[in-house]
Order: C-alpha cells, then structure tokens, then sequence
C-alpha cells in the first residue's frame, strides 16, 4: 500500500511539478539556451531561492523533465496497466505515452534525446532507466510467449529503441501531427516490426526448441 504523502510532502511535489511545467514551456518557447534561471523562476510564480532548492542549475531541470516522463511511464504500467497481462500492449503504451508526450515541446525531446545518449552528459542516467524499463517489459513477454525467446533481450531494446528515436528524428513533422495520428502511425510500425517479427513468430521460434 502506498504510503499517503503529508501536506509538506504534497506541496513540494507541487511546487517541483509547477518549476518543471515552467521551465519546459519556456525552454520551448525561448529556447534552452535563451531561457534563464530567473525566467523560470517568474513562470513558475517562485522565488530564486526556492527553484535552487529543487534544482541547482539549469541542466537539472533538464534531467528534472526527464525523470518525470520517465516517472509517468511508470505509473502507466504499474497502476493503469496493472491489470494487462500481454507485454507487447504494455510496451506499446509505454512508447505512445512517450511519443506523444513529446509533440507538444518536440525540440526539447530532441535535445533532451541527443543529450541522454552520450555517455558523458549527466542526463545518460535517464536514458538508462528508459532501457532498464523496457528490458523488464521485454524480459516478461519472452516468459509468456509473447515475444519470442530466440532473440536476445537486448536486440529486441533496441528495436524499441530504435522506433522512439526515430520517431523524435525522422518524423520531421511530428509537431503537426495529432495525437490520434501519432498513435495510428505508432501502431503500425509496431505491427510490422514487433509483432510480425518478434511477437508473431514466437510460436514459430517455440517449435524449433
């Protein structure tokens, strides 16, 4: 059972979800480079003081963003989805959430994407607990056969990687679409490469054992 948050607890959470609402706006309206620590801190209806106490510089609000979508995936497939036994439909929420999420504030998932691929950028760690996520998804479809168990855990991440990025690069007008579109489109790719390839053929891949 979760444990119920206190007043004290509730606002902070409040206050840091208001500063991270803020600073996306702004960094994808004026531009991350553009924005400053004290534009925030007036979007948000905050003093400096109180945002340097949630987040230090403005690469932390990045990371900030970042963690919560990641956050809110979460919460999709251990509260909503709770109840959905296929692993494929979990992971295929888990990528709508995430592509839709972004068409709204698309440069800054693009920025945010590139940065939490290299290695060297404090926001890599994110990019990580993204693949840790799916890996587990992934992991329970090849233990009920709905993903196939002759393919590595790891290929089949980046696959699904590979449907995110180039969802956030390749669909270069991505910010005209509308959620339902994005979601047909989504749709489809995962019919062609998830299930018809890896799902599909799973009882296929169960004979030859």
């Amino acid at each position: 059972m979760e444990r119920q948050l206190s007043r004290r607890e509730l606002n902070k959470k409040k206050c840091r979800a208001r500063i991270l609402r803020a600073s996306r706006r702004l960094f994808s309206s004026k531009g991350y480079e553009s924005t400053t620590i004290e534009d925030v801190a007036d979007r948000a209806e905050v003093s400096k003081a109180t945002l340097y106490n949630y987040f230090p510089n403005k690469e932390s609000l990045l990371i900030g963003i970042a963690e919560e979508e990641l956050e809110q995936v979460g919460d999709l497939i251990s509260k909503d989805l709770k109840d959905e036994k296929n692993a494929v439909e979990k992971i295929r929420q888990a990528l709508e959430l995430l592509i839709v999420d972004s068409i709204r504030y698309i440069s800054l998932a693009r920025k945010i994407t590139y940065l939490n691929s290299c290695e060297e950028s404090p926001l890599y760690a994110t990019r990580m607990d993204m693949i840790r996520l799916f890996e587990e998804l992934v992991m329970e479809g090849q233990a009920q056969g709905t993903l196939r168990k002759d393919i590595k855990t790891s290929d089949i991440v980046d696959i699904i990687m590979g449907i995110y990025l180039m969802s956030q690069f390749e669909w270069s007008h991505i910010d005209q679409y509308t959620p339902e579109f994005c979601r047909e489109k989504l749709n489809r790719i995962l019919s062609e490469v998830l299930e018809s390839r890896i799902a599909g053929d799973a009882e296929i891949a169960e004979e030859r054992e």
